[in-house]
């Protein structure tokens, strides 16, 4: 789940923390997020948080009741951390009075509404075929991808 999220901390160099669910963390006390937001943000004055969408599940689990909501696959339906993440970082430096100002920005919609144009259905395509044509081969835990403009079987 948090491949996406990684990849594009790395990418960016601009993020400060990046959370994943393969990473867990903590929210409060000595070495927990809100202290290392803190201290980030009295030296340097700005920080940059990338959360993937099934990080701090389990802390928001806690705080919040418990949710057992399966979609339509049987898969457990996640809560809107962003969300409630951010609304805990608020409290926290409304609790110590300490001034910030905290831009919350979900890109999930932004992503989803770009309309795909032809390249990107041809892409689709091959991948789509090149996976299809793995499975039939008979193999497993891989993902198919593009490498050096090749068509590969890319292990997990």
């Amino acid at each position: 789940m948090g491949f996406i999220a990684m990849y594009a901390t790395l990418a960016s160099r601009d993020v400060d923390c990046c959370l994943i669910p393969e990473s867990p963390f903590n929210l409060e006390g000595e070495g927990g997020l809100l202290e290392f937001i803190e201290k980030r943000l009295k030296e340097h004055g700005h920080l940059v948080i990338v959360l993937a969408e099934g990080a701090g599940q389990d802390l928001m689990s806690k705080s919040m009741e418990s949710n057992t909501l399966k979609d339509a696959s049987g898969n457990k339906l996640l809560k809107d951390v962003g969300f409630w993440l951010s609304q805990s970082i608020k409290d926290h430096f409304k609790k110590i009075q300490m001034v910030m100002n905290l831009k919350y920005i979900d890109p999930a919609y932004m992503i989803q509404a770009v309309p795909n144009n032809a390249s990107d259905n041809v892409y689709c395509t091959l991948l789509a075929q090149s996976v299809v044509h793995g499975a039939m081969a008979g193999y497993t835990g891989y993902t198919s991808g593009l490498v050096n403009g090749r068509q590969t079987y890319i292990p997990y």
